[in-house]
Parts: C-alpha cells; sequence; structure tokens
C-alpha cells in the first residue's frame, strides 16, 4: 500500500464547502444565492488557469515526527503581527526567537496566538476547570460582591470550564441581536476560540436551549450553531444537538453526515449520501459540487474508480475548488498526476479521501488540519498512537477536546516509549499515575509541569495532574512538589486542595494572594494582607514585567484597590505595548453591551476583543473583557479569565 504525500509546490487554499451552514429557504433560488457564515469554505467560481502559471507557495516546513509549528493556517495571532504563512517545525515564528528543536528535554510550542516579541515564545493558556471549589459569587447591589456564600454547594463537572449554575446563559441572550448581527460577529471569529475559558462560554451561548436571534427561524438556528460546533471541533456536541431532532429535513441530514464523516462511519455517510443526491434540489448551490465529491468517496470505499473519478469531473463542472479531495479523486481513478499540492489546509473529507489511498503522512496533516479532523483522529482508538498523541494535544491546545479526554489518550501510549520525543508528557502524565511514593508523584508533577509550562497545554495538563494528585496528602517539606500541588489545585478550580497545600507550607503565601483573586472565598484574613504579600513579592522582583502589569490589571477589573506601592513598581516598568488589540470601536461596544445586559453581543465581543487567551490579550482587552462579563453576570468565568492571565507565569521557588 502506497504512503500519501503531498509533491508540488503549490498551497492552494483549500475552499470546500462540505456543507458550509447556508439555511434552507422556501425558495430553492434564495437557497442558491445565500450562503451565510462566509470563509474560506465556500464553493468559489473556478478560473481559467494557463497551463504555464506556476501557482507560487512555499514547500513544507522541515518536520521531526510531531506537528509543533505555527498557527494551523500559517499566522501569528497578535495585534499587528503577521498574518502570512509561515513558520513551521525548526523554523522560528516571525517576529520571535528561533525555536528549539525537540530533544526530549525541552517542550515544543504548540501552533497558537504568538506575541511577536523578540527573544518570547508565547505559551498560550489554556483554562482553569472547576473542581470541587464551592459556585461563584452572585453579584449583590451595586455589582458588589458578597464575602460569603452557601456552604456545601460543589462544581461537579472538573473536565472543562463551564458556567456555575448562577452564570447560565439567559433565555433572552440574543436580545437585540437578529441573523445578520450574529453572523456579522461570528464571521470575525477565530474558530474555536483560543481562550478555553470563552469557549466554555461560547460552548454554552451556542447549545443553551434559549430563544434564536430575531427573525429567525428555529431551523435556521440549528444550522448556524452545528456550524459554529463543528468549526470548534465539537463533533460530540454536534451528536447532542442533532439528537434533539434532525428529522427528514436535508440540511441537517447533511450536518449528520459530517460528524458521521468526522467518525469516518463510512456506512452511515454513504448512505446519507446516496439519499442527498436524489434531493439536490433542496440543498443550497454551494452543497450540490460538494455532494458529487462526496459520492466520489463513496465510490472509492466500493472500489468503483471510474466512479471517483466521474465524480470529481463533476464536482469541477460545478464550480468546487476543492485542489486536495480532487486530486485525491483522480489518484484514485488513475487519472492523476504524480503527487498532490500541500494544502494551507486539511478538511475531513480531504484525510478521509486520502486514507482510501493508503498511509498518510502525519507531518502533512496535523499542522494544517481543522479542529473536527484533530478531534476525529484524536478519539480515534484506532488510530496509530503517534499520530493519536500528536493529535490530541493540538486539538486539547485549540480547546477541541477536553483535559480528561487529553488523559486518556496519554493513558493508551506505549510502555516502551521512551525514546519518542511525541510520547514525552504522556511517559511523564503515566509516572505520576504509576508512582505509589508521594515524594516521586510530587516530582513526577513538577516535571510534567515544567514541561508543559512552554506550550499551550500548560492548563489542561495542570488539571489533568491535580486529578492525579487527589491521593496525595497535603503535608510539608515537599519544597518543589507542594508548588505543583497547588498550581494544578487552582487551575481545577479546587481551592480548597490548594490552600491545604498552602497551610502546609507558610512559605508559600504568595499562591494563598492568588487564590483569593480567583474567588473571594478562599480569603484566610483580612485582605489587605494578601495585598501586602503582592507588594513584598513585587518588590523583590519576583513578577516579570508583563506578569505585573497584568496582576494589576486583573486586581482593577475585579474592583480590587489596587496597592499604591503595587502601581509604582510596576509603573517603573514599561507597559507592555503587545498582545492582540481589537479593531477601533470593539472595546466601547463591548462595555455598552455589558451595560445593557445583551449577553450574547457581551460573549461574542469579548472573544473579538481578546483575540486569543487571556494571556495573548493586550492588557486594555483583558481588563474591558473582564469587567464586561462581570457585568453581564458571569464574575466566575471573569475571574477565570484572570487565573488564565496570571497562573502559568506565578513565582515559583517560595514567595515572599
Amino acid at each position: 500500500m502506497r504512503r500519501v504525500r503531498f509533491g508540488g509546490s503549490g498551497a492552494f487554499a483549500l475552499a470546500v464547502a462540505v456543507f458550509s451552514a447556508a439555511l434552507p429557504l422556501p425558495d430553492a433560488r434564495a437557497q442558491s444565492d445565500w450562503v451565510p457564515f462566509k470563509d474560506d469554505r465556500v464553493v468559489r467560481p473556478r478560473r481559467n488557469v494557463p497551463a504555464t502559471e506556476q501557482p507560487s507557495q512555499p514547500p513544507l516546513a522541515p518536520m521531526d515526527g510531531i506537528l509543533y509549528g505555527r498557527d494551523r493556517d500559517g499566522r501569528t495571532d497578535a495585534g499587528g503581527s503577521s498574518r502570512q504563512g509561515g513558520g513551521g517545525y525548526g523554523q522560528a515564528y516571525p517576529g520571535t526567537q528561533e525555536r528549539l528543536p525537540y530533544d526530549g528535554q525541552s517542550a515544543p510550542v504548540i501552533p497558537g496566538p504568538v506575541i511577536a516579541v523578540p527573544g518570547a515564545i508565547e505559551r498560550q493558556a489554556l483554562p482553569p476547570v472547576p473542581g470541587q471549589a464551592d459556585l461563584p459569587l452572585q453579584a449583590g447591589p451595586q455589582g458588589r460582591m458578597p464575602e460569603q456564600r452557601p456552604r456545601g454547594t460543589e462544581r461537579a463537572d472538573t473536565d472543562t470550564m463551564r458556567a456555575a449554575e448562577n452564570s447560565r446563559v439567559p433565555g433572552d441572550a440574543w436580545r437585540g441581536l437578529d441573523l445578520k448581527a450574529v453572523e456579522g460577529r461570528l464571521v470575525s471569529l477565530t474558530l474555536p476560540p483560543r481562550s478555553p475559558v470563552m469557549s466554555g462560554l461560547f460552548q454554552q451561548l451556542m447549545t443553551a436551549e434559549i430563544d434564536p436571534p430575531q427573525g429567525t427561524q428555529p431551523s435556521h438556528w440549528a444550522a448556524i450553531t452545528l456550524e459554529a460546533l463543528y468549526r470548534s471541533g465539537l463533533v460530540g456536541e454536534m451528536g447532542k444537538r442533532l439528537e434533539r431532532g434532525a428529522g427528514n429535513d436535508p440540511l441537517m441530514i447533511a450536518f449528520k453526515l459530517r460528524r458521521d464523516l468526522a467518525l469516518g462511519d463510512r456506512a452511515a455517510v454513504c448512505a446519507a449520501t446516496k439519499g442527498l443526491i436524489a434531493r439536490r434540489a433542496e440543498l443550497p448551490k454551494a452543497l450540490n459540487g460538494e455532494v458529487h465529491l462526496l459520492s466520489g468517496y463513496c465510490a472509492a470505499i466500493d472500489g468503483n474508480a471510474a466512479g471517483a473519478g466521474l465524480a470529481a469531473e463533476v464536482a469541477r463542472e460545478d464550480g468546487v475548488d476543492a485542489p486536495l479531495a480532487l486530486g485525491a479523486l483522480d489518484a484514485i481513478s488513475g487519472s492523476g498526476k504524480t503527487g498532490m499540492p500541500a494544502p494551507k489546509r486539511v478538511l475531513v473529507l480531504d484525510y478521509r479521501l486520502l486514507e482510501i489511498m493508503g498511509p498518510v503522512e502525519a507531518a502533512n496533516v496535523l499542522e494544517r488540519a481543522e479542529p473536527p479532523l484533530l478531534t476525529a483522529l484524536a478519539l480515534d482508538t484506532n488510530a496509530d498512537l503517534k499520530l493519536r498523541v500528536a493529535a490530541a494535544e493540538l486539538a486539547a491546545a485549540a480547546t477541541a477536546i477536553s483535559a480528561r479526554e487529553l488523559a486518556e489518550v496519554y493513558r493508551a501510549a506505549p510502555q516502551e516509549s521512551a525514546s519518542e520525543p511525541v510520547f514525552r508528557r504522556a511517559n511523564l502524565f503515566k509516572s505520576i499515575e504509576g508512582e505509589t511514593a508521594p515524594g516521586r508523584k510530587l516530582a513526577a508533577a513538577r516535571a510534567l509541569l515544567d514541561d508543559a509550562r512552554r506550550t499551550s497545554l500548560y492548563l489542561q495538563i495542570a488539571v489533568m495532574v491535580a486529578e492525579a494528585l487527589d491521593a496525595v496528602p497535603p503535608g510539608p517539606d515537599q519544597g518543589p512538589g507542594a508548588e505543583a500541588a497547588i498550581e494544578a489545585a487552582l487551575a481545577a478550580g479546587n481551592g480548597k486542595r490548594a490552600q491545604a497545600w498552602i497551610a502546609a507550607n507558610p512559605g508559600l503565601k504568595h499562591w494563598q494572594a492568588l487564590a483569593e483573586i480567583i474567588d473571594p472565598t478562599f480569603r484566610r484574613g483580612p485582605r489587605e494582607d494578601s495585598l501586602a504579600v503582592l507588594d513584598e513579592t513585587a518588590r523583590r522582583n519576583r513578577f516579570g514585567a508583563d506578569t505585573l502589569h497584568r496582576l494589576a490589571t486583573v486586581l482593577d477589573a475585579l474592583d480590587v484597590n489596587v496597592p499604591i506601592t503595587l502601581w509604582e513598581t510596576a509603573s517603573r516598568t514599561p507597559q507592555p505595548n503587545t498582545g492582540h488589540l481589537p479593531a477601533t470601536g470593539v472595546l466601547p461596544e463591548l462595555q455598552d453591551a455589558a451595560k445593557q445586559k445583551q449577553v450574547g453581543r457581551t460573549i461574542l465581543l469579548a472573544l473579538n476583543a481578546l483575540g486569543g487567551t487571556a494571556k495573548s490579550a493586550h492588557i486594555l482587552a483583558l481588563g474591558d473583557s473582564m469587567r464586561a462579563l462581570r457585568r453581564a453576570g458571569f464574575d466566575g468565568q471573569a475571574r477565570a479569565l484572570g487565573l488564565e492571565a496570571l497562573l502559568a507565569d506565578w513565582p515559583r521557588g517560595g514567595g515572599a
């Protein structure tokens, strides 16, 4: 069986409309003209390319078995940074220091938003996850937060960022917005959201049983939500949404087909494709050519090479611009040239076609894979384990899978894999779970956290570590291991566990100060005491300049009176001028939306404002986003953003 490689020098923009969220309208002609949620997934008319014209593209970046080199679209994602292709494993991000080779001792940086600052590699933060902590506070009069809350109430979900019971998206979340306005906001977002705190809010917004935007038919809105979930890699959530009743609606069937294709259910895909071919007139025009590609896929599965080639020809006649999928069908039919173009993006259908041809070179796929493909590969128990682990890390970094799902993939890594760099973190994690001696367990946890801090997996892995350390009793004289336990507990939202470790190690009071920022009910004394600890830690230059400014921003956004001395210490360092800043007008509009309690608009604008994670956002965008979320009723999520901004750079090795 031949191994699939990409040849040629081109990196074509894949513009396949794999069931773009064009929603069915009463008039078939109107259907063919209306394609919402426009971007590179829309079928574009083919242009005649002279035979002598050669598309200009760089070749594939060098790889070494794992695929941590850049954003899957070849972009950096910071204000004013480059949007051009570049980077790749073994190459530096534009504007950053040279990437370290993966030698099993250092950790590659997983694709994500990159702050283009000389000499710095951005480590994208992941979400704090609720653990066995109490529910967040409800806002009191004038938006102030009460000091106490009912005891005995615990968060049950320790796997992904969920809104607390008193922070649910309200039924009128889309008040003040019509479908056109919502679509306009969605188009401006990069999905999935890179901040897992915001990813949880976005997922809740798109899946809650609430009223759709004004003037929107339920079936139309269902298709929009399914498109958003798919682009975020949330294939499982798509299934839950479809269980509410896809009925006989051809567009809902198309979304179910997309989900089944991601899961590799060939029989279900081909049965649905056959039915859709018979109902092509009921589908938007943008989907007609894609149905032909799917029919070619099913022909290839049946060994019908001629049928695969015919499907490719008909798809071209319908204007489908899908170089990789069409090239695969041509190769299967025997009419294709040697090699295929190196794409900018690999879609699920592309990969499924390549699978038919033979084993796929992972280096050609993962860094270009769309989020649902990463999810599918990560959760495929029959996939090659190297491919699966690498896909799982990328999917977790993109918030497409949870920490618990990543842990399951790590556990599946082979035991005899010490020489394989791709299994490094998996082996460290398994050693934590396998150790019985508390000291060795904590040491392994610290090693994994130190490794993960340099990647965008830090908080996801910290959540996994917290669960693995549940059996270790808090105690003194554990050195760096105690800090590892505190870090992990805070990331998992388990403030009580963190406090127990802090109480047993009095030299770590600066961690208590961080815990009180996240939740005031963790306070063990007057607020002034923890502020004094922060002030002393800053005086001792334990905070980096950027961290110090983010700390002041977080405290101010939470209405904490920042000590004058702390402001003065921060003022002696240059204010960060890096990170994502949204377009002019977004931040004032965000505050207006929060003031009017327009929840849906607030969440979408906050996503726009942050651009990536809380850590990769400009401090102005971070502060305004936290204030807006609190005003809109999401105090817990605002505090979680504060943790996302601070935890990875919190001082280690003792505090004030």
